[in-house]
């Protein structure tokens, strides 16, 4: 991952960023934000600010090295909508099987491993 978005990612994000992110592909890094972001909303969906819930990333060496992601929620589930509750679920699940739908340079769908090669060398890799 880039220094700028590693950067963007502890300032708008801070009580869900983790450094162990900080090795995730940079065709990766919209999913990530997209992560945070729904998250975000789930707060936001019920007039507050702080997270209402915590995340926990593993790199999942067996699956060649991808990023799983885990909620648990910070707040008591009687405060929770269904489609709060439904809304969590989505975005992890987006999150986590995207990234082997989404090539790991250029972000481009298709699989980890672009199969457009001529978009992945025009992108500037770290």
């Amino acid at each position: 991952m880039k220094k700028e978005d590693v950067e963007r990612f502890r300032e708008i994000y801070p009580y869900w960023w983790s450094e162990s992110l900080k090795s995730m592909p940079d065709g990766h890094v919209d999913l990530l934000a997209g992560l945070f972001h729904q998250l975000a909303l789930i707060s936001v969906d019920h007039n507050d600010i702080a997270p209402w819930v915590s995340l926990h990333f593993e790199r999942l060496e067996n699956e060649g090295g991808l990023i799983r992601g885990y909620a648990a929620p910070t707040v008591d589930f009687e405060r929770w909508s269904d489609g709060s509750g439904i809304a969590l679920i989505i975005a992890l699940q987006f999150f986590n099987e995207r990234q082997l739908m989404i090539c790991e340079v250029c972000g481009l769908p298709g699989g980890r491993h672009c199969n457009s090669p001529d978009a992945c060398s025009k992108k500037e890799v770290n």
